[in-house]
């Protein structure tokens, strides 16, 4: 046993296991935010300007849990939804929401305009 734990095919396969991230679509994240999130959050985070005065945690440009860095919430929100929102955990594939949470992160950077 010892000498599997040092073999090369033993490296190789660790290697390629670490490689493995979660399943996804294939598909770019800016694809699935124009598929699934811009709708109502619009293209920029910003939130569509019709609804903002009824919902005006569509921006997320101003969103606490994006300034703070919070993944597991906003995972959370995406999956199992959050108030009007609904959850995609059933349309999204794991690594997919992942995309969209470096997507919605970088949304913290948009300066007012």
């Amino acid at each position: 046993m010892r000498w599997l734990l040092s073999s090369p095919a033993f490296a190789m396969l660790i290697a390629l296991c670490g490689a493995c991230g979660s399943p996804t679509s294939g598909k770019a994240a800016a694809t699935l935010w124009t598929e699934q999130c811009a709708r109502c959050h619009g293209e920029d985070g910003r939130g569509d300007p019709r609804q903002l005065s009824l919902a005006p945690a569509l921006d997320l440009t101003r969103s606490i849990l994006v300034r703070r860095q919070a993944r597991g919430l906003i995972y959370q929100r995406i999956t199992q939804g959050y108030g009007s929102m609904p959850g995609f955990a059933h349309k999204l594939e794991r690594g997919d929401v992942e995309l969209l949470i470096e997507l919605v992160l970088g949304f913290q950077n948009i300066q007012e305009r």
